[in-house]
């Protein structure tokens, strides 16, 4: 498996993307009155957040079929290269919102908790991309 990722480094990465959603896909789903009451969203807001859980649930299980496949990242470009563009989304928002430059007025609060994880799995892409061009670029 360490072989399938090049070295143990970039298993450890690939294994914490899967991690990270893991982590967010657990709460969307089982605890979502959690996110409501951080984010100061209504109850009928639980709806939209699960929908947004299904796409979360789609990396985690593609990052686990990656994880077992028997060629591991081999032509998995698609997988990597989506999760970087979602990570640098989610970071120039949370950067945005964080310093009120955008929805100034909309009762939610985000932390430095939630940049670092947003900064973390931007360069968690970053390194998993360069790490396995040789073999998600097929």
């Amino acid at each position: 498996m360490i072989e399938n990722f090049n070295n143990l480094l970039l298993l450890v990465l690939h294994l914490a993307i899967i991690g990270l959603l893991s982590i967010f896909l657990v709460r969307i789903f089982f605890f979502p009155q959690g996110i409501v009451k951080e984010y100061n969203v209504d109850q009928s807001g639980i709806l939209p957040m699960r929908y947004v859980g299904t796409f979360i649930f789609g990396f985690v299980f593609m990052g686990i079929y990656i994880l077992f496949r028997p060629n591991g990242p081999e032509g998995t470009w698609v997988f990597y290269n989506l999760f970087f563009l979602v990570a640098t989304a989610q970071l120039i928002y949370d950067l945005m919102f964080y310093f009120k430059f955008i929805d100034k007025d909309i009762g939610a609060k985000n932390s430095i908790i939630d940049l670092t994880f947003s900064f973390a799995a931007f360069i968690i892409s970053v390194i998993l991309i360069y790490g396995l061009s040789n073999k998600i670029y097929l």
